[in-house]
């Protein structure tokens, strides 16, 4: 069934069943034109920032800004943009950003060479991130991070503790895709901080020809080059997305690879290579799971977005050197409680 939302929006309602009727009120009613919201009661939205990867997108599509004391701040700046266009235009009820840290996480103690190949930046973006930080205690957001942890997995520890809520995860991470459900989407930046793409179950479908749960065992078996995941040698994308088309799972995969070779369902070189290497698929699949039900503290009333002073943050920005970002505050911030006055 589908809900026509003007020309340039569907809204493709999938198996009713899964979802509360506020949560798909809220789907359509964050695609919508703002001044069309007010009638409405959705369920409560959850904005979820992976703020590392932000601000290396942030860093790497901005030219070399410099703040009143000559201090680099593009990246911090490509954040602050992406920050209040996300509060502009989504109202979040709930907001939080996480950021990995410089410790080695579980996921190193599993595979040393895990994300070896990552080039590290300048000091000077790294210097911006205590920056970010500042940013978003002044505007009362909450922050989470964990030394042997990764951003990505407190995401997925916030998603799984606000159930009912509409999620939408912001990244240029495409790891967090396994994330997304009837309830989750992600707002992933393609390119830079300005081409933004909306995935939802079917964009994972239709780019992937897997669910989103799938794209575990799908990295396990081809690998990622980018996190130095290597995955089962010789497969790549058509092989894996074949196997998993047939089986559904890894463990579906090596469980049908336990009957006699002349009962396979796939050649013989084939099975005899996942055999040989079954133990770099599993620890794949480890590396790339997302790390949920986790010894993380979570605490959604922490999340809740609370008017931060308005003017001060103006005053913040002005030291910044954020001047053309000041006029955006008012209708950022202010638009939340014109939102409750309603």
């Amino acid at each position: 069934m589908q809900f026509p939302l003007g020309p340039f929006l569907t809204l493709e309602i999938l198996e009713l069943e899964k979802q509360s009727i506020n949560v798909l009120t809220t789907q359509l009613i964050l695609f919508m034109p703002i001044s069309n919201r007010q009638f409405l009661k959705p369920a409560p939205n959850f904005i979820i920032i992976d703020s590392s990867a932000v601000l290396h997108r942030a860093w790497h599509a901005l030219p070399k800004l410099t703040d009143t004391n000559h201090k680099p701040i593009n990246a911090l700046y490509g954040f602050t943009v992406v920050l209040l266009k996300l509060l502009r235009e989504y109202q979040p009820d709930y907001l939080a950003c996480a950021f990995d840290t410089a410790a080695p996480t579980f996921r190193h103690k599993l595979f040393k060479e895990y994300k070896a190949t990552r080039i590290p930046q300048p000091q000077e973006f790294y210097d911006q991130i205590p920056r970010a930080k500042e940013l978003l205690k002044n505007l009362n957001i909450k922050i989470y991070e964990k030394e042997g942890l990764e951003a990505d997995d407190f995401i997925a520890q916030l998603k799984e503790s606000a159930p009912s809520f509409f999620k939408i995860i912001v990244s240029g991470d495409m790891d967090v895709f396994q994330l997304i459900d009837a309830e989750t989407c992600v707002y992933f930046l393609r390119q830079g901080i300005k081409k933004i793409q909306i995935y939802k179950e079917e964009e994972i479908k239709k780019r992937f020809e897997l669910s989103p749960q799938q794209l575990v065992d799908y990295k396990a078996l081809r690998g990622d080059p980018s996190d130095n995941i290597p995955g089962v040698p010789g497969i790549g994308d058509k092989t894996a997305k074949e196997l998993l088309k047939k089986f559904g799972t890894l463990e579906n995969i090596y469980e049908h690879l336990k009957l006699p070779p002349t009962s396979w369902q796939i050649k013989k070189t084939l099975g005899e290579n996942l055999l040989s290497h079954y133990s770099e698929a599993c620890l794949a699949k480890k590396l790339s799971i997302l790390k949920r039900n986790s010894e993380i503290s979570i605490n959604l009333k922490d999340c809740v977005l609370t008017m931060p002073d308005i003017s001060y943050i103006k005053e913040y920005f002005e030291k910044l050197g954020f001047k053309s970002l000041i006029p955006k505050i008012d209708e950022s911030l202010l638009v939340k409680k014109q939102k409750k006055l309603l």
